[in-house]
């Protein structure tokens, strides 16, 4: 009879095991380059428990430039990415099936570096300046600083590197001689001598820089874990805007950069924290992502707007005026 329950007492807890496993949900999520500081809420949301509490597992995959992951998404390799808000304009206007689930970064975080002598963005006049892509959320904030200064794109040279990391190199190695920088490798490049002729914030804060967006394949056959990875990320962002955890969350994503600094990463924390980088509702404004559309077009980006209801999911993402 005790062998008996201790059969039963085994066969239970084997149940309760495997009913937890079958729990857990991996979520291939793509990210830009590599470990840096507009995804630290994917980070902090890791480490602390948010995603493996709503029964997620993240399995981050890095790739090189911004289209490259919307490629991967559409084809299924990736259920999420999180990339510049354009970027699903783009699939979306191309028939891409594809949405945006929330704004991740509500304001630009970059910082305009140069090589001395350059001094100021009039400054930039025959000379080369590296930004992300030729249709990319760079392209549109560069728009709007040499509309500030008095400049044409015909007044300089652009190049185009897919990640901070990689237009830092290229403004070191002296290929290009100014960039847009985020935290916290606009402190390096300061650092390293690289003038700071201004913030994208002074020029662009009316523009979202950022989505978490979802293949409408994934968002179909997962809703409801969609919905948890949703509740998950917004806990992690809450954290990350609470002044209690802001030691926790340096150390957080200082065990992610382990070649940056630690009074860099902190500086990155206190900026972005004071610019109100990561948006706790998420919510995509509608006025916004007109404006955005409307300078994309101008520039060449896209042929026309699309319909901001397209862009999102219905009852899903949360929107704004």
């Amino acid at each position: 009879m005790r062998l008996g329950h201790l059969i039963g007492a085994a066969l239970c807890c084997a149940f309760v095991h495997a009913s937890a496993a079958r729990a857990v949900e991996t979520i291939q999520i793509g990210l830009v380059g590599s470990a840096n500081s507009v995804e630290w809420e994917f980070y902090a949301g890791i480490s602390k428990g948010f995603f493996a509490d709503a029964g997620i597992k993240l399995d981050v995959v890095y790739v090189p430039t911004p289209s490259g992951l919307v490629q991967q998404l559409t084809a299924g390799s990736l259920d999420i990415v999180d990339i510049g808000i354009v970027e699903p304009v783009h699939a979306v206007a191309h028939g891409a099936p594809v949405a945006i689930i929330r704004v991740s970064g509500a304001v630009p975080p970059y910082e305009l570096v140069a090589k001395p002598p350059i001094a100021k963005i009039q400054d930039l006049k025959g000379h080369t300046v590296v930004i992300g892509g030729q249709v990319d959320i760079n392209r549109v904030f560069l728009e709007r600083v040499l509309k500030a200064a008095g400049l044409k794109d015909s007044d300089i040279d652009m190049t185009f590197v897919g990640n901070t990391a990689g237009r830092f190199a290229a403004i070191n190695s002296g290929t290009a001689q100014a960039t847009m920088l985020s935290p916290p490798v606009n402190f390096l490049a300061e650092a390293s001598g690289f003038n700071n002729i201004g913030y994208m914030m002074e020029y662009a804060k009316d523009l979202p820089f950022s989505a978490t967006d979802v293949s409408l394949a994934y968002a179909k056959a997962h809703h409801a874990t969609l919905v948890k990875f949703m509740a998950a990320l917004d806990k992690s962002i809450a954290w990350f805007n609470t002044d209690a955890n802001r030691e926790a969350a340096i150390d957080i994503l200082f065990a992610e950069m382990q070649n940056a600094k630690r009074d860099d990463i902190a500086k990155s924390y206190d900026y972005l924290r004071k610019i109100g980088f990561f948006p706790n509702d998420g919510k995509v404004s509608r006025k916004s992502m007109e404006t955005l559309m409307t300078e994309m077009t101008a520039v060449g980006d896209t042929d026309s707007k699309v319909p901001v209801e397209k862009l999102l999911i219905a009852g899903l993402t949360p929107v704004g005026d």
